[in-house]
């Protein structure tokens, strides 16, 4: 059966029907759409396992191409595991128009991860910025809207480039598929590249990311976290896999993001700023590696959507907890912590296996960096983790037990129940390839740990708040297009040395 096309169009397209049938029948479509997620996730995990992979064309003969391989499943797997839960942790404040969204969300990340075709990749990428667009106005305030509407405009503009660039490559070698693409095109490539590297935000293309991740809806910021900014990953890598002038031009970009977004996300004060700063950062260093690219990514993924699921603790209104009680909460912050160190790459977490994998793929001359990366990574996220347990010391002070508690009593149980299976998934895929515990990746990942605490215990008095806000504010003003533009610029520059 896995070896059929029908099987992997209805993979494909299935998510998509039930978001559009939810319109007519939610109450009815929203079981199976829980089931169709977790029957993804079940098949991805096992292909992962496996290293299933299989390539057919939609409508056979002229038809369009899919390859559903090691760039597709990862990141599908990480897409379906992010909706789960988002759904499970969110469910008693979700409306079904965002259960729908989300399912045609992840049909639009399923062609992108998959097409084998630049035309493909544009209507998935398309489909995938008008989700996301609903998903940060979800918020329903002046800031959100706005936020929404200059991601849709510089997408759109991106996008465009893209488009621009696909037509240009057409003209030269009479196709649209990837393969066929050629280094002679310089400017074509350009073109792709700075429109994908936009959806993935990363470098200067990912400015767009932190603002919107600090001010939309915990649901809307774990979604895009976790799946949106995954959604350019897959064509990066098919493409820096086969063309070595792309590769070594995402050597650069990939340390540059790293680098710079790690640094800000420093001495960025604002938890979800800083997080947005992190995912600019770990995204370039996913691109790094072609062949690990999207193992990372959804590694990367589900973490992000853990993070910005336990961010916040649970509001009081009145003396009483709205969401959650007390155990919730004090697993959320344990959630919160693993994931942090997930992302840093502390062993036992998933992260130091998916670190481990790209380390040893990187070029040499680019390990540096990453290291340095690594150890402003740790310093991030040790400010991250002490805010988060300082705010649930204050929340603890100022609750009021109720009898409102009580019955919330399944709820909170839900709840508990997917935080603890998330937290040991993570440290369970940390245990399952032992073969990266040797001593030097130990020894480095510990070491980066401790400097980042001391570097953080450092620089933690240090006001940069006359130099951060004018940046941010500057930033927020400039918005993608122009950073889009810019970007072009900088890789026309590149590919002619």
């Amino acid at each position: 059966m896995t070896d059929s096309p029908l099987f992997y169009s209805g993979l494909t397209y299935l998510p998509a029907t039930l978001g559009f049938l939810g319109c007519i029948r939610p109450k009815i479509i929203f079981p199976f759409g829980i089931a169709v997620l977790l029957g993804i996730a079940g098949f991805t995990l096992k292909a992962i396992n496996t290293g299933l992979e299989f390539n057919y064309k939609l409508m056979w003969i002229g038809g369009i191409e899919f390859s559903f391989d090691k760039f597709t499943f990862p990141l599908l797997f990480a897409a379906s595991i992010s909706l789960l839960i988002v759904f499970g942790l969110y469910r008693e404040k979700l409306t079904h128009y965002f259960y729908q969204i989300s399912l045609v969300l992840l049909t639009a990340l399923t062609i992108a991860f998959s097409a084998q075709d630049l035309i493909s990749i544009y209507i998935a990428l398309e489909l995938t910025g008008f989700c996301a667009f609903i998903l940060i106005a979800d918020k329903n305030d002046n800031k959100s809207l706005f936020n929404a509407f200059q991601y849709l405009i510089g997408g759109g503009l991106a996008m465009l480039i893209y488009l621009i660039g696909v037509v240009q490559a057409f003209q030269f070698s009479g196709s649209f598929l990837i393969s066929d693409l050629s280094t002679e095109t310089t400017p074509a490539l350009c073109l792709i590249v700075a429109g994908l590297l936009t959806k993935a935000g990363i470098f200067i293309c990912g400015l767009w990311v932190p603002n919107i991740y600090s001010h939309a809806n915990s649901q809307s910021a774990a979604i895009l976290s976790g799946c949106v900014t995954c959604a350019g990953v897959a064509p990066i890598a098919r493409l820096s896999i086969g063309m070595e002038p792309i590769q070594n031009s995402m050597v650069v970009i990939g340390v540059l993001s790293a680098i710079v977004a790690a640094v800000y996300a420093v001495f960025e004060r604002d938890d979800g700023r800083a997080l947005g700063w992190s995912s600019v950062s770990q995204l370039g260093l996913a691109i790094l590696s072609p062949t690990y690219a999207c193992i990372y990514a959804m590694q990367h993924g589900i973490c992000k959507t853990l993070l910005f699921s336990t961010l916040n603790s649970p509001k009081i209104k009145n003396g009483i907890v709205q969401r959650g009680g007390q155990d919730a909460e004090w697993i959320m912050v344990a959630i919160f912590v693993i994931s942090s160190l997930s992302i840093v790459g502390i062993p036992f977490t998933a992260g130091f296996i998916t670190k481990s994998w790209l380390k040893g793929d990187i070029p040499s001359q680019a390990k540096l960096i990453a290291s340095t990366a690594s150890l402003l990574t740790a310093t991030v996220y040790a400010r991250l983790i002490w805010s988060r347990i300082d705010r649930y010391r204050a929340n603890l002070n100022n609750k009021i037990h109720s009898e409102e508690n009580e019955t919330q009593t399944k709820i909170i149980n839900l709840r508990n129940l997917i935080l603890i299976i998330s937290g040991i998934l993570l440290i369970g895929f940390g245990l399952t390839h032992m073969a990266a515990y040797y001593p030097d990746n130990i020894r480095d990942s510990l070491i980066a740990l401790v400097l980042g605490s001391i570097l953080y215990t450092s620089v933690a008095g240090l006001q940069a708040e006359n130099i951060v806000k004018p940046v941010t504010r500057t930033l927020d003003l400039v918005g993608a297009p122009f950073v889009v533009a810019a970007l072009l610029l900088a890789n026309l520059f590149y590919f002619k040395i």
